[in-house]
């Protein structure tokens, strides 16, 4: 299962789009299993094989996947239903959002409502720190710069 999840993880990585430098959002479409998919993404400030990425969701909702840079021994356990409590600041906004561990990708992910406080943060100004309350995976810090533009591409692209 591991091997799967670092080969799933390092097509991820190598993708031209999602490789590109931190410094602001990109938006384009990326191959995946169900085919070509618009996907927004950035990665982290001094970390930056750990990356956020915004795809479709379903209806009225995102789909948000944490790409930590992890070893063999993540998730805690190897429990494949790990899931834990992140809270996401920008400034003096703030959404703690549970995230769930998905095995054959190694990532961390939810599907928050399109008008939920957390997507409201995700497309505003000022750096983005991703905390895990339960400090297994280290904070990483994201630009907004160009957040808004990349996730109403993926929006306009889901749901219009």
């Amino acid at each position: 299962m591991k091997i799967c999840c670092a080969a799933a993880l390092a097509a991820i990585v190598a993708t031209p789009t999602l490789a590109a430098e931190c410094g602001a959002w990109t938006a384009g479409v990326e191959p995946d299993e169900g085919g070509p998919t618009m996907i927004a993404s950035v990665c982290a400030a001094g970390r930056p094989d750990d990356l956020l990425l915004i795809t479709c969701g379903g209806e009225d909702k995102i789909g948000l996947r944490l790409v930590p840079s992890v070893g063999d021994d993540f998730p805690p356990g190897g429990d494949m239903t790990y899931q834990a409590a992140f809270v996401f600041t920008s400034g003096p906004l703030s959404a703690e959002v549970t995230l769930h561990y998905e095995a054959m990708d190694g990532i961390m992910a939810a599907t928050p409502r399109r008008d939920s406080a957390l997507v409201g943060i995700l497309k505003s100004a000022g750096p983005l720190t991703v905390t895990d309350k339960t400090g297994v995976l280290p904070t990483a810090t994201f630009t907004l710069k160009g957040s808004s533009k990349a996730i109403s591409k993926v929006e306009r692209a889901c749901y219009s």
